[in-house]
């Protein structure tokens, strides 16, 4: 007999082509409009910085290099002391090792002009810097680190105040080579024993590596999955509505007098809404599959993932119609559907990644089922394990039962209905 009710509620969904299309259709142009339109949103990551910068020289290094070590042979101080010529080539070093090397050559265009280029490029609004080196920089900064004597050098760099952004980049990079050659110039002059090629080192940019190494998802994988969890939340609200119409049309009244027990009524709406949803959301990522590509490595965890959902699913269907029944009225039911699915949806990200604000908004949307169930699909479509979802998957089975016992509790007893 309770295959026969289950099999009569999802009759009453098959014959009723316009909640199919709801439950079916709905998500599917949701997910398609949603998508697209925030593609850019989800998928630009971090902003990539472009940078102009103009490079001024005043004068050649080489030739710096070639007078300090002349005045070091004439004073007996080997030129070994400092390195090889190659070595004391700070500026050569800022310029093609850091500003055009491999980190940077993508992010900054390097333009080196001449002296009587200089205004026009400080009045180009397309330049974000000017990065001037003065006249026996290389020299003077050699003086410092032998302690032959001579004023410290600085680099001059002009910013475009409008671009704050760049200007910091170009800032922050000058920064550290200048505190790089401040350590260097400390070495020296404490007779530590120092590699230039190790100072180039320390004042190259790094390599940038990514600490969360799991798989990024695109726009459709996000709404993919953020509207299966939410269009999921209204089978609850259309089972709900049959259950109801059924106790209008005195339905459920003939099945009690026919002495069939109340619990097995109770039972078929729990199984026809855990059944419905974890068909709609199988339906919606085999969609997704083949016309989006969206797809989960670890096939065991997505099922049980899923039908942990269908069971928060069926909770709250039997408790919309446990609670209906009991104060005879529809209006709960019609208030779920309109109200609390969207404040659900909203709090939970399926219409927006709401979460990345906040730890605090991204651990209350996960008290949310659809919000539990969305943190762990996109955590299996990342390459997670099954353990590492089980706390989303066990919170989703205990809001399913605590439902359940609460709907059993208010669903009404024999002739309570009438």
């Amino acid at each position: 007999m309770l295959f026969q009710l289950i099999k009569k509620q999802l009759l009453l969904l098959w014959r009723n082509p316009v909640q199919i299309f709801l439950l079916l259709g709905l998500p599917i142009i949701l997910i398609l409009i949603l998508s697209i339109a925030l593609a850019g949103f989800m998928e630009s990551g971090s902003p990539k910085l472009e940078l102009k910068v103009a490079w001024l020289e005043h004068e050649d290094e080489s030739k710096q290099i070639e007078r300090f070590i002349n005045e070091m042979d004439a004073l007996g101080v080997p030129a070994e002391t400092f390195g090889n010529s190659e070595d004391m080539q700070m500026i050569t070093m800022l310029r093609e090792d850091i500003f055009q090397g491999e980190d940077l050559q993508e992010m900054i265009e390097l333009n080196v002009i001449h002296k009587d280029e200089k205004a026009d490029v400080l009045a180009d609004d397309s330049y974000s810097g000017l990065i001037e080196v003065p006249e026996n920089f290389t020299y003077d900064m050699l003086q410092s680190i032998s302690e032959q004597g001579g004023e410290r050098p600085e680099i001059t760099l002009h910013v475009n105040q409008e671009d704050g952004i760049y200007s910091s980049v170009l800032s922050q990079i000058l920064e550290q080579f200048d505190e790089n050659l401040t350590t260097q110039t400390f070495l020296q002059q404490n007779g530590l024993d120092v590699d230039m090629e190790e100072m180039q080192a320390a004042a190259s940019v790094g390599e940038q590596t990514q600490i969360d190494q799991m798989e990024p998802i695109s726009s459709r994988d996000y709404y993919t999955i953020a509207m299966a969890v939410f269009t999921g939340l209204y089978v609850a609200s259309t089972i709900g509505f049959f259950a109801t119409r059924e106790r209008q049309d005195q339905v459920f009244d003939r099945i009690i007098v026919g002495d069939m027990s109340r619990w097995l009524y109770f039972l078929s709406i729990l199984i026809s809404g855990t059944i419905i949803a974890f068909i709609q959301l199988l339906f919606l990522f085999c969609f997704s599959y083949f016309v989006f590509q969206v797809s989960f490595n670890d096939i065991l965890t997505f099922l049980i993932t899923t039908i942990s959902y269908a069971i928060a699913v069926g909770g709250i269907t039997v408790l919309l119609t446990a609670i209906s029944y009991r104060f005879k009225s529809d209006a709960i039911i019609g208030f779920f559907s309109g109200v609390v699915t969207s404040i659900l949806a909203f709090i939970g990200g399926s219409f927006f990644p709401i979460g990345e604000l906040s730890e605090t908004i991204a651990r209350l949307g996960n008290l949310t089922p659809n919000g539990s169930g969305l943190s762990a699909y996109i955590q299996i479509l990342r390459g997670s394990g099954l353990e590492d979802v089980a706390n989303y998957l066990i919170y989703m089975i205990s809001f399913g039962v605590v439902t359940i016992i609460v709907a059993a509790m208010s669903f009404p007893k024999r002739g309570s209905t009438r």
